[in-house]
Formats: C-alpha cells, sequence, structure tokens
C-alpha cells in the first residue's frame, strides 16, 4: 500500500506520523510505501534546518533512527500523491490545498484528515509551528509526538486489518 502525509511545511506533523508509521509497520511486518511533504514553499520556513534538526533529535530521544529530508509540493511530490492509496492530511486546509493542487485526478475519499483515517472525525491537527514567533510551539511540539504515535500505531492496525 501506498500512503502519504501531507502538512503545511514538511517539517513536524508529517514527518513525524511518517518516522512513527514506518516504525510501527515495521514491527508488524507490514510493508508500505510512504511519502511526506508539504504545501508551503521552501522559503515559508527560513529556519526549516534548525526544525526539522528539533523533530529528528526528539525522534532519535524515543528510539526511532531517522534522517529527515524536507519536500515540498513540486511536480514529483504530485505524482507521489496520484499514485498513494491514501493521502492523509494534517488539516483541512492542507486537504483543500492537496484536492485543488492534484485536480481533477483526486480521489475526494483517498485524501483524509489524520484523524479521519483512524475513524476518529473530521478534526485538525494543530499545526506545531508559531509564525509569529518563527519556531515550534514548545507546548504543541512537546504534546504532538505522543499523539502522532497513537495515530500512526491506529494506521497501521487500520491498514493490517484491511490485507
Amino acid at each position: 500500500m501506498k500512503l502519504s502525509f501531507v502538512c503545511h511545511g514538511n517539517i513536524a506533523r508529517s514527518q513525524i506520523l511518517h518516522s512513527y508509521v514506518a516504525h510501527h509497520a515495521a514491527k508488524a511486518s507490514l510493508e508500505l510505501d510512504l511519502f511526506s511533504c508539504g504545501t508551503a514553499a521552501r522559503e515559508f520556513y527560513p529556519e526549516a534546518d534548525r526544525l526539522l534538526s528539533d523533530v529528528e533529535s526528539e525522534l532519535h530521544q524515543r528510539g526511532l533512527q531517522v534522517s529527515l529530508k524536507r519536500a515540498v509540493m513540486d511536480e514529483p511530490a504530485l505524482q507521489h500523491l496520484l499514485r498513494s492509496d491514501f493521502i492523509l492530511v494534517a488539516d483541512e486546509k492542507r486537504r483543500q490545498e492537496v484536492l485543488v493542487r492534484l485536480g481533477a485526478s483526486a480521489q475526494t475519499q483517498r485524501v483524509n484528515l489524520f484523524y479521519q483515517f483512524i475513524g476518529e472525525g473530521r478534526k485538525d491537527f494543530v499545526d506545531t509551528y508559531d509564525a509569529d514567533e518563527g519556531a515550534q510551539d514548545q507546548e504543541r511540539f512537546a504534546r504532538c509526538f505522543d499523539e502522532l504515535e497513537r495515530i500512526a500505531i491506529l494506521t497501521v492496525e487500520k491498514i493490517r486489518s484491511a490485507s
């Protein structure tokens, strides 16, 4: 199964969920083709490298040895999304951006909010980035890892039970 994750910057939410899904799928011997990207242009996050490093460090502390690389929604990313069985998006604004960018090729039912995919309704996963501060909101950032791991576990369970 091909599964993609989308948030605004591809710095925290989509990267973390991608990492946790990969980790839990491997533990379940479930082969998935995973991809993540962000809808924002590269220049929207001038501190992207530092922010990604913070996410990577936290994932390392939690036992996930990952190397993160930011992807934006360029033409190659759009091709990944088009080939995905499901596209999981962090919030409704990102969902609408994905649907617009994919155009007539989009199959609306394949583009789900993180919570929607696991059967918990159409609610947004709030961004961890505080644009006014130009940094991660430390409280949201600290809480998001446990919640995204929970979502990842349920995502893997859903895919495994559907196989």
